[in-house]
């Protein structure tokens, strides 16, 4: 049973889903706005790093005017002495512009960090407090492509881009003070060809900020398809499926390869045009210099300094048309990134939710009514108490509403109608946090972290020593066959718990959840997936687990809910019957139904021993369950509604199941 999708589809589902398709336009003006911001926290160092960059441009500047003055003074009049005077000017420049590199250089990689942490770390904590319904509807890879891909876009404008970008005006400004005061008739030819280059890139621009927004989407697709294929690989071996996995990748790759085509085909017509007026500028001051040259009225070695500061000034200008690639593409980006950031939380505190006092454990379902999705209800009409310190079991079919049931009480979600009391407070009314660390859950299908065996158990309660760990580990059965491990407590378990078994997975979940010591304690189908014997053990040490504290059990597997103090049978989202075991029996309703499909081909072992030993009441001891293994293993191979060999009743085990009813 799914926990985070409310029991509704899994991985397959999502394939094909436009999740990448929302329909939000934001001004460049308002993107660039909230960039600055991240930015301004920064600004005593992004201040050092523009003074560096100013002088950086300034210094620049200096050696075409060096140059003309080597020509038309020194180099003329055959001054030795100035020209070497000249020499050691450009060597202290050059040592200057060193230093002034360096410097430059620091500040930036730094400022970019800086900006890439704060900018990552709020995308995450946002993250952290959406709702689990926000994750159901999207595909992890088009998530993770948001906070690396799209970032990394983000920070490479911010830093060096938008820096690069102020250089680059900076040293037009320059350029065209410099050029103004050497000779203002011929600067306003040079200068002829700009108006051009603006208009062309603002209508151009629009252009180009749909193209760039389109590849942001590809990427994601890309990323979301390769987590997805790596995720399910060994289903794809299982099933013989890679060739039609290649196939689906292939169509995603392509269209991110096209939608990349098309940006660098958009802006390929751009960088030329501006190449052209570029030889455009140049033909002039040479055309209109060189008349002036040979009609006396300038100088070769202002000549030279134009065409240097001329060949300069398109620098920038191809630099800042590159600039104009990037801001739309860090754009496009930006608002994927900020789209995360403005979603609205779903579950969040009150501004005077209270701390959650020490929980004895009293839940309360109060006239409740829940859907995920507006006219399709998952929970209609549900009314249920539980008492403090007893066991709870919901059973019924898939779809049923039982997951929901849990993402309610963990507060996932928040009902539509209604609500959910725990000793008196409304969940809505407390700090969420506080609450949480009060609870555990151990899920069908455990999730273990990247870390050694140690730190997932550790997990539950960080503050835990060693020796707890053991103790809990002992408790649930999971210490043999971790110390039996090459490292044992210290061995590393790898990402998702890929080198352990599903048994020995779920044998740390459990482990985990112990050392929380929750007051409310939920098991979410926790012996579904797992071997005959592994589930002897844990049904042994969820005895020992759900003893003085609240619990919940969700359960397909009747067998494992008949000591229950209390059994509620939920069916299209109602609770249609509840009560123990023996009298959800006698009814005759769902419950009994269930029941009799499950064990259709076994007889009633309430009959047929009404009277159990203590010793058969607290369940076997795991040497006796080496001994049952035999029965259970014929249990497993027909199955429970077997007709072969098999198919009769396995002794040890549901005849222990029915003594402690």
């Amino acid at each position: 049973m799914g926990f985070h999708g409310g029991g509704r589809g899994g991985r397959w589902h999502r394939r094909g889903a436009p999740q990448e398709d929302y329909d939000r336009q934001v001004s460049d003006g308002e993107l660039a706005r909230r960039l600055l911001q991240f930015t301004w926290k920064l600004r005593v160092k992004a201040l050092m790093l523009g003074l560096t960059m100013l002088a950086s441009t300034a210094v620049g500047l200096i050696p075409p005017y060096l140059f003309s003055l080597a020509i038309d003074k020194y180099i003329v009049d055959l001054d030795v002495a100035g020209l070497s005077t000249l020499a050691i000017a450009f060597a202290a420049i050059t040592a200057v512009t060193y230093v002034i590199s360096y410097a430059h250089t620091y500040l930036l990689a730094w400022l970019g960090g800086r900006l890439e942490y704060d900018l990552r770390m709020d995308l995450f904590q946002h993250l952290q407090r959406l709702s689990i319904g926000y994750y159901a509807k999207r595909e992890v890879g088009s998530v993770v492509s948001r906070a690396t891909n799209d970032i990394d876009r983000i920070i490479s404008l911010v830093s060096s881009g938008v820096l690069s970008a102020i250089s680059n005006v900076i040293t037009l400004v320059g350029i065209i003070g410099i050029m103004v005061w050497m000779n203002p008739w011929l600067s306003a030819i040079s200068f002829s060809v700009v108006p051009l280059i603006i208009i062309f890139a603002y209508v151009w621009g629009k252009r180009v900020r749909r193209v760039y927004r389109e590849t942001r989407k590809t990427i994601a697709s890309v990323s979301a398809k390769i987590e997805e294929s790596v995720s399910g690989m060994k289903e794809i071996h299982a099933y013989s499926r890679e060739r039609e996995s290649r196939q689906e990748f292939q169509e995603v790759n392509v269209s991110n390869m096209q939608a990349n085509v098309t940006a660098s085909r958009t802006m390929s017509a751009f960088m030329p045009l501006v190449s052209a007026f570029s030889a455009i500028g140049n033909f002039l001051v040479l055309w209109f210099g060189g008349q002036a040259v040979m009609n006396g009225t300038l100088t070769v070695g202002v000549l030279f300094a134009f065409m240097s500061y001329m060949n300069r000034f398109f620098w920038p200008i191809q630099s800042l048309s590159g600039f104009w690639n990037e801001v739309q593409s860090a754009f496009a980006a930006a608002e994927r990134v900020f789209h995360i950031m403005d979603t609205e939380i779903e579950v969040s505190e009150k501004p005077d939710a209270v701390v959650m006092p020490p929980i004895e454990g009293r839940i309360t379902y109060e006239g409740m009514n829940f859907s995920y999705e507006d006219g399709i209800p998952v929970l209609s009409d549900i009314d249920l108490v539980i008492e403090p310190n007893t066991t709870v079991a919901l059973v019924g079919p898939t779809g049923a509403g039982k997951t929901t049931m849990i993402n309610l009480l963990y507060r996932f979600y928040d009902p539509q109608e209604g609500r959910i009391t725990v000793d008196g407070y409304d969940l809505r009314d407390v700090k969420i946090e506080n609450y949480r660390k009060q609870m555990a859950i151990v899920l069908q299908d455990p999730f273990l972290f990247a870390g050694t065996v140690k730190d997932n158990i550790k997990y539950g309660n960080m503050e835990a020593s060693d020796e707890r760990v053991i103790e809990v580990s002992k408790a649930v059965g999971a210490h043999d066959f971790i110390m039996k491990m090459s490292d044992g407590y210290d061995t590393e378990v790898r990402e998702r718990g890929s080198r352990l078994s599903m048994g020995q997975r779920q044998l740390i979940s459990l482990a985990r959840a112990l050392i929380a010591d929750p007051r409310i304690l939920i098991m979410d189908e926790a012996t579904s997936s797992i071997d005959a014997y592994t589930e002897l053990i844990i049904k042994e040490a969820m005895e020992k687990m759900l003893q003085n504290r609240t619990s919940i059990v969700i359960a397909h597997r009747l067998s494992t809910v008949r000591n229950a103090d209390m059994i509620v049978a939920l069916q299209n989202g109602r609770i249609v019957e509840k009560g123990t075991h023996a009298e959800l029996l006698t009814h005759g309703g769902l419950y009994k139904k269930l029941y009799d499909m499950q064990f259709k081909y076994e007889p009633d072992e309430e009959e047929e021993e009404p009277e159990a030993s203590p010793e058969r009441t607290r369940g076997p001891s795991t040497p006796e369950m080496r001994e049952q293994m035999a029965g259970m293993r014929g249990m497993r191979g027909g199955g429970r509604g077997s007709h072969g060999s098999q198919g009769g009743r396995p002794a040890a085990k549901d005849s222990d199941d029915d003594s402690k009813s």
